[in-house]
């Protein structure tokens, strides 16, 4: 192609503007990750504040998750890591596990056969895994704070020769771009200035704060107030009693309808535009309550595999799945975050193998809190209203704080000869009072008696649809695991076998745990806040068990919109977190319900990177649903952070526990160990420590308690040894 003289002046003027553009705007920012503190104990390494997010199979090695702030406005290019690694160990470090769909059908039997290729590979592979030095695993941002997320890879392993490394120090290097003065970008970001909401929660985990807290500094600091009601126009007059509500505690409350918002802002569709809005006005806004049927306000449907709508395995209970995340992260435009490669499908972030090869870019930190009412009568929805608002006000603790678990078996041990583990939702909600997140004392829990091989946990009574409707009373919680659909939850009973011992489907019976026909049996004057944790509950296509229990029987409830998930990476997953952040550290959530949800998925986010979980459950009810009928908020001591640090690595552990120590000076030290009745078992340390100090110990299994004294400190801690 013939190019004139004049063309060639006009490309290289082009160029050269191009390259004045881009080197006034690029930017880099330079951050060193120093490892984190690691022992070698037989065979495996122990390292603090790391997660464990690694490919199916691959070494299981631990890294060291953290967010970095850029300025207002900033704009990720590229995220680059830099290090030296040594050898520093030989040991056997095992696979990671697959995440698994909490349903026994050929999906999982698919993923524990690649996971099994996939171990292989790796054990015989001569290359250094992983090979780089660290991953971008989400760049967006929380509110005013532009955030990129990062995993770095201060170790490293050699499968074949079993030989790990050590990176002391990773350079992590940032590029980005700042918005033009007067784009509409930089209009958005000094919009958010002022805006203080989510200081307290980000000074907890910004890496490196005291860079943000220069960058963000604010002379006229004010917090979101708005409490946002999105409905169609023929239901407006269902939620009067819910705005006085909302008004008389001091929000400012705007009720905006689907109509206004449909004609009046710009997007490509109805969900794009009330995402748009939601943007628009996300300085005011604190919580949005989305109230309609899915045909009368849409949901935003997610598709996690590339250009795969129903997912590589085509069964669309796995996807797309309608998530109201997407209403609630709104850092970035779609074009920069939920569709950035601008087809058909939003959401991308795996390639059909399940690695993090997404299109999009998504970010799971929620900048609103969002929930939905998910009916279109306007007399349920003002039953609804009047209900969640009696719950809102209720300061009765007992009933508050009394739990209903229940957990049935999802998998049998070689199900089906596939040599699969077992898995008992027992153990999940066991966790939840090993940790002391609910009291024992005051927890109904029901577990699978029946048939052969069931769980072998002590529990308040056999898991029976008779005996979870009868102790569905005066409980404020309601935690479940089963397997489910749309308008049920069912219990798995192993009722006979031919005489292989091996659980084979045809062996297998499912007595029904909780039908939605069963709703109007439950307490709806003392309604509980309910995570369901088992698939398809909370469907929003159709009348679905999560809406129902909405309607009569609950307060608020986290249902699954599709199929459910679990990640060994962190098997009690968002429903631990939740209840965790809602009522034991209530400091950043203050005992509200759609706070806590919102930090709960990104505690999980953090240790897993696993985002079907994080797309899968959402909220029904108001997020600004108050749990005590007050705000609380459990605040660490000053005087407990500064005089000592006193962990336990890891917990639960499997034989040995390391105690790790630390006081600002000279103190007398004394560690006792007491068994799980408060008997007394011995004293392994007592001496003199200033500085740190570490303490190796080896249990048998069973439940300990660790006493700490320090002369002006005395404390407990719970540690769970299973062998």
């Amino acid at each position: 192609m013939y190019i004139s003289y004049e063309d060639w002046r006009i490309i290289i003027k082009l160029f050269v503007l191009f390259f004045i553009i881009t080197s006034v705007s690029a930017h880099v920012l330079n951050i060193t990750v120093p490892a984190p503190y690691y022992q070698i104990v037989d065979d495996r390494i122990i390292a603090e504040n790391c997660v464990y997010i690694n490919p199916p199979g691959a070494p299981n090695l631990p890294g060291r998750k953290i967010s970095i702030a850029l300025p207002p406005g900033a704009l990720v290019q590229s995220v680059s890591f830099y290090g030296s690694r040594k050898r520093i160990a030989h040991v056997a470090i095992p696979p990671a596990q697959p995440a698994l769909p909490m349903v026994n059908d050929d999906v999982a039997k698919s993923l524990l056969k690649r996971f099994e290729y996939l171990k292989n590979e790796y054990r015989n592979s001569k290359v250094i895994y992983p090979e780089g030095y660290g991953v971008l695993l989400s760049k967006g941002g929380l509110r005013k704070y532009v955030l990129a997320d990062i995993i770095c890879n201060h170790f490293a392993y050699e499968p074949s020769t079993k030989t790990l490394y050590c990176t002391e120090d990773i350079n992590v290097q940032i590029h980005y771009e700042l918005p033009a003065q007067q784009s509409e970008r930089a209009h958005f970001w000094q919009g958010l200035l002022n805006d203080i909401t989510y200081d307290k929660i980000v000074q907890g985990f910004i890496h490196n704060w005291e860079q943000a807290k220069v960058w963000y500094h604010t002379d006229a600091p004010q917090r979101a107030n708005g409490y946002y009601i999105i409905i169609p126009s023929a239901l407006q007059n269902s939620v009067d009693t819910l705005v006085i509500h909302r008004q008389n505690q001091g929000y400012d409350v705007n009720v905006v309808t689907k109509e206004y918002i449909e004609a009046n802002v710009a997007g490509d569709d109805l969900p794009q535009k009330i995402r748009n809005y939601l943007r628009m006005n996300m300085v005011d806004i604190e919580a949005a309550l989305l109230v309609g049927f899915a045909t009368d306000l849409p949901w935003r449907s997610l598709v996690p595999f590339n250009n795969l709508p129903y997912s590589p395995w085509y069964n669309p209970d796995y996807s797309p799945i309608p998530s109201d995340l997407y209403y609630a992260e709104l850092t970035d435009h779609d074009t920069l975050s939920w569709n950035s490669d601008r087809d058909f499908y939003y959401g991308e972030v795996y390639d059909e193998n399940m690695q993090p090869n997404g299109e999009d870019n998504p970010d799971y930190h929620a900048d609103i809190h969002v929930g939905r009412i998910p009916f279109s009568n306007p007399s349920t929805i003002q039953n609804i209203c009047e209900k969640m608002i009696a719950f809102d006000i209720n300061t009765d603790i007992s009933y508050k704080t009394a739990p209903l678990l229940a957990g049935a078996l999802y998998y049998f041990a070689n199900e089906n000869n596939g040599g699969n583990a077992r898995m008992d939702g027992a153990d999940f909600c066991e966790q939840l009072l090993i940790d002391s997140i609910f009291e024992r004392a005051n927890t109904i829990s029901l577990y699978e008696k029946a048939g052969i091989h069931p769980c072998t946990i002590s529990c308040t009574d056999s898991l029976t649809r008779n005996n979870h409707i009868l102790y569905w009373q005066n409980k404020g919680v309601m935690y479940e695991c089963h397997h489910g659909n749309y308008n049920m939850y069912a219990r798995k009973v192993w009722a006979w076998d031919d005489g292989d011992s091996i659980p084979e489907s045809n062996e297998i019976q499912w007595p029904t745990s909780l039908h939605m026909s069963d709703v109007y049996q439950l307490d709806n004057n003392h309604p509980a806040t309910t995570f369901l944790r088992s698939c398809l509950c909370g469907k929003p296509e159709v009348a679905s068990l999560g809406a129902q229990l909405l309607h009569h029987g609950s307060s608020a409830v986290i249902s699954s919109s599709r199929i459910s998930w679990m990640t060994y990476a962190d098997p009690g997953g968002i429903p631990y977190h939740f209840y965790e952040r809602l009522v034991k550290d209530t400091t950043l959530s203050n005992g509200i319900i759609g706070n806590a949800y919102d930090i709960a998925r990104t505690d999980f986010m953090d240790v897993t990177g696993f985002w079907l979980c994080a797309y899968h459950y959402n909220l029904f009810g108001d997020p600004a649903l108050r749990q005590f009928g007050r705000f609380v908020a459990v605040e660490e001591s000053a005087t407990k952070n500064i005089i000592t640090s006193f962990s336990i690595c890891p917990n639960p552990s499997t034989g040995q526990i390391t105690i790790r120590l630390n006081t600002p000076d000279n103190r007398e030290i004394k560690l006792d160990i007491y068994d799980k009745t408060g008997r007394f078992v011995n004293q392994f340390y007592a001496g003199y420590l200033e500085g740190t100090d570490a303490v190796n110990i080896d249990l048998p299994a069973g439940i300990y308690f660790i006493k700490f004294t320090d002369g002006t400190l005395t404390e407990f801690k719970k540690v769970v040894v299973i062998k």
